[in-house]
């Protein structure tokens, strides 16, 4: 049995009301849920009502509005959302802290240091590396379509306040650095890993706005 445009609508304005307006999470929410509601009618009999508040009635756990602690508690979002950014960046989250101790481990054990490298030319390169990855980094923060959501528009949202304060912070540390050592080459390492990471859900963000065919 398949829903009538009114029905439709109905779930449609469930899921406003429960904030589902992430568009890769809401195509797959909504068929879930119009599907139950089909098979549901069909099998048991039952009206559209008393199916729909059955249906939700399962479903409202999952899209509660949560935070997390992975995310920061000042970013909220549905449930659902929560759990499939965890699934997306957790990875990114692991590789961003080892590209920070792989360096600082391996280089504090080999006592690397070089004093002053400010006035050695590689440094140069160094620091020129690190101000292109800034205003990369900086074009894609001001550049994401804010006025769709996806998943990873979430991720994106919730890294760039921490992100920017800290690249701001590195940038000031590297003009002034003194010794280049473990330290110092695994926050390099880490900024320029975040950078490359920002750029990949940034990706991720427009291919979804893309594949949902929104602009």
């Amino acid at each position: 049995m398949e829903l009538t445009t009114q029905q439709l609508q109905r779930v449609e304005h469930y899921l406003d009301k429960k904030n589902i307006t992430y568009i890769d999470v809401r195509f797959e929410v909504l068929d879930h849920i119009v599907s139950d509601i089909e098979t549901k009618m069909t099998k048991e009999n039952l009206d559209f009502e008393t199916v729909f508040y059955n249906v939700t009635e399962k479903w409202n756990p999952q899209l509660k509005e949560t935070t997390s602690m992975f995310f920061g508690l000042g970013f909220s979002a549905p449930k659902l959302v929560i759990q499939k950014a965890k699934k997306v960046y957790w990875k990114q989250y692991v590789l961003l802290f080892t590209s920070y101790f792989l360096p600082f481990i391996l280089l504090t054990h080999f006592n690397f240091k070089i004093q002053n490298p400010t006035e050695f030319n590689f440094f140069i390169i160094l620091k020129g590396i690190l101000i292109v990855s800034f205003v990369s980094f900086m074009f894609l923060l001001l550049t994401k379509n804010n006025k769709i959501k996806t998943t990873y528009g979430f991720i994106l949202k919730s890294q760039g306040l921490g992100a920017v304060t800290g690249l701001i912070v590195l940038l000031m540390f590297f003009t002034r650095l003194k010794v280049l050592n473990g330290i110092s080459v695994g926050m390099f390492c880490s900024f320029i890993f975040m950078t490359f990471s920002y750029f990949l859900f940034y990706k991720k963000h427009k291919e979804a706005i893309k594949k949902y065919k929104i602009s």
